[in-house]
This record gives structure tokens, C-alpha cells and sequence, in this order.
């Protein structure tokens, strides 16, 4: 008994089979995605027909999609059109005036001239200088001199009044003598003597007075004549510092005027910058008009070139179909093919071991000498 093996599958068979099932399947797709769409707005579907593959010659479905629009819509879309038509043969017409326009160069000779503010004035900063003029010291020579306290004068002053005052006190004397004579006290008495005693501390209280007030005489002279010297310097000084002070303000006079000259400068470099700003936004005023003049013809054809465009109605989408599985034909022959040669190696492999038994059997008997044929 010999082995055997399955015969090998037509797998060229196989391949044109699954093949011809995608061929079949994409065909089947193709219709599946290719519905016909009806809107408000109009509808859309495809024609089929049958043409030659120039690269393989083959025959081939060709598609082609088809747009249908409501009459409305078609009737505004075609007055669309004839309107983009109109301006764009309307805007064709301005190419004459945009090129007379742009062959014409800016006129700079007419414009506002440009101007400047010019460099403002020289600022001053400097004044008089007073600083010599000015009084930093005083001259006290006119002054009375300064006084001494002075002790002649009060004696003086006291001895005058002493002179005045004794002849007074000699009269009390003699009468209070006469009166103590007269009321019985004898010369030399305890009585005469208290009397006499009595009236001669008043007189020198009196005569104490008298030089006290000397003394206040002679302070009052002092102070009358330190006064005067103080008068003396007062005025001195007054004068020095009248003199600082209309020095003081004649500088001040001189630099308000130089600040008042300052000032009238910059006002006046103010209003020369001013008036330049003015002619120079005149002048780009001019200059942004002629440019507007320039560019209007360009700038109305470019408005009627891209005016109202022309759109067409989308379509709603849907949902395309996936593309289905084409049944594996080259796989289950390769499984069956597999199957069956597997059935034929278990098969020749249970031969090939009935015949090695057998093999066995006979070294065994023919080792005994006990098998015979």
C-alpha cells in the first residue's frame, strides 16, 4: 500500500472568484452612494454609461452627477449672473479712466509747502549782579556813644537835693525844739530827746530818699542815653537793610523780566509750531485727496468686480454605505487544502506504523527461529 496526498487547489480560480466578488462589491457600493437627493432648492442624481477603460480596455460604468435647481432658483441664479456679467462689462469700461488717471503724477508743486516752527529764541538766564552792592557791615559812627553809668552826676543830683531838703529840716528842727519847750520837756530830757530822735529818723528817711531817688535819676539818664545809641545803630541798620532790600528787589524786577521774555518766547515758538502742524496736515490733506482722486476709478471697478458672487445651494449629506467583506475564497481553499493534507500525513503516518510493527514482528521471529511463512 503506498502513501498519497491531496492534489493542490486551483488557487488562479480562487483569485478571479474573489475578484470578480470585490468587482461585484464595489459595484454595489457605487449604486449605494449615488442616491438621488430632491430639495426645495432643486435635485441631484446621476447617469450611467457604459464606456471603454482607455489603460485596460476594458468596459467600465462611468458616473456623472447631475444638478437640477427649483425654476425660482434657477430663474434668480441666471439674474445673478447677467447682473455679475453687467458690472464686469460695466467695470471694463473704467480701465480707460483708471489709466488716465494713474498716467497722470502727483502734483507736488501745487501742495502746501511743508514748515517748520523754526528754533525757539535763546532762553536767558542771566541777571545783574547785585552781590557787590549788597551791605555786610554797618557803620555805627553816628550813633551817640555808648553810655557810662554815672556816679557824679547822681552825687550830684543827691547834693542838690540835700540843699533843697536841709534848710526844710533845720526849720522842723527848731520847731519841734520850740514845741518840746512849750509842752514842759527840758533840754536834754528823756522826752526832749525821743521827740528830737524821732523826727531825725524821718529826715533821714527823707534824706535816704533824696539819694535813691538820685540813683533813679542817674539809671534813668543811662538808660535815656543807651536808648539814643540804640536809636543810633536801629536806624543805621535800617538804612543798610533798605538798601539790601531794594537791591533784593530790583533783582527780583530783573528776573520776572527775564522770566516775561522767556515766557513770550516759548508762547511765540508755540504758536510758530502750531501754525507749521496746521500747514503741514494741510499739506497731507491735499495729499491724501489727490491720491483718493487717483485711485476713485480704480477703487469703483474693483467694487463692481467683486461684487455679489454667484453661489450655488449645497446639498444636504447623508450616509455613504461602507464597502461590505468579500468572502475569502484564496483562505478557505487554503484552510480546506490544509485540512486535507493534514487527513493525508495523519493517514500515511498510521500505514508507516502498521508496517514497522510488522517489521518488528519478522526481526523477532526470525531471531527465535519460531515465525514461518
Amino acid at each position: 500500500m503506498g502513501k498519497s496526498t491531496p492534489a493542490a487547489p486551483d488557487y488562479t480560480g480562487a483569485a478571479n472568484a474573489q475578484a470578480a466578488a470585490s468587482k461585484e462589491n464595489l459595484t454595489t457600493q457605487n449604486f449605494a452612494n449615488r442616491p438621488t437627493i430632491n430639495t426645495p432648492f432643486g435635485s441631484q442624481y446621476y447617469d450611467t454609461e457604459r464606456k471603454t477603460d482607455p489603460a485596460t480596455g476594458q468596459s467600465v460604468t462611468a458616473w456623472t452627477q447631475q444638478n437640477t435647481l427649483a425654476p425660482e432658483l434657477q430663474s434668480a441664479l441666471d439674474a445673478q449672473i447677467s447682473s455679475q456679467n453687467q458690472r464686469s462689462q460695466l467695470a471694463n469700461t473704467f480701465m480707460d479712466r483708471v489709466g488716465s488717471e494713474y498716467s497722470q503724477p502727483f502734483d507736488y508743486q501745487n501742495l502746501p509747502a511743508m514748515t517748520s516752527g523754526g528754533q525757539a529764541g535763546e532762553i536767558r538766564t542771566n541777571v545783574a549782579d547785585y552781590a557787590p552792592g549788597l551791605n555786610t557791615s554797618f557803620n555805627f559812627g553816628g550813633a551817640p556813644a555808648a553810655p557810662t553809668y554815672d556816679t557824679g552826676y547822681r552825687d550830684r543830683v543827691a547834693q542838690s537835693l540835700m540843699e533843697r531838703m536841709m534848710p526844710v529840716q533845720d526849720y522842723q528842727n527848731r520847731q519841734l525844739q520850740t514845741q518840746l519847750s512849750n509842752q514842759g520837756f527840758k533840754l536834754g530830757s528823756e522826752g526832749y530827746k525821743r521827740g528830737l530822735a524821732e523826727l531825725g529818723e524821718r529826715q533821714a528817711a527823707e534824706r535816704y530818699n533824696a539819694f535813691d531817688t538820685a540813683g533813679n535819676e542817674a539809671q534813668r539818664m543811662y538808660g535815656s542815653q543807651m536808648g539814643a545809641r540804640q536809636q543810633g545803630i536801629s536806624e543805621a541798620m535800617a538804612q543798610g537793610n533798605f538798601g539790601n532790600q531794594a537791591l533784593g528787589q530790583a533783582q527780583g524786577l530783573d528776573i520776572n523780566a527775564m522770566n516775561a521774555m522767556n515766557a513770550a518766547q516759548g508762547q511765540q515758538f508755540g504758536l510758530n509750531q502750531s501754525y507749521a502742524n496746521q500747514q503741514n496736515t494741510l499739506r497731507q490733506q491735499a495729499i491724501a485727496e489727490q491720491a483718493q482722486r487717483r485711485g476713485m476709478s480704480l477703487n469703483e471697478m474693483n467694487a463692481l468686480m467683486s461684487g455679489q458672487q454667484v453661489n450655488m445651494p449645497n446639498m444636504p449629506q447623508f450616509n455613504q454605505a461602507g464597502i461590505s467583506q468579500t468572502p475569502n475564497l484564496m483562505g478557505a481553499m487554503q484552510n480546506t487544502y490544509q485540512a486535507a493534507l493534514d487527513a493525508s500525513n495523519a493517514k500515511n503516518a498510521g500505514i508507516s506504523n502498521v508496517f514497522g510493527g510488522l517489521t518488528s514482528l519478522g526481526a523477532g521471529g526470525l531471531a527465535g527461529g519460531a515465525f514461518k511463512f
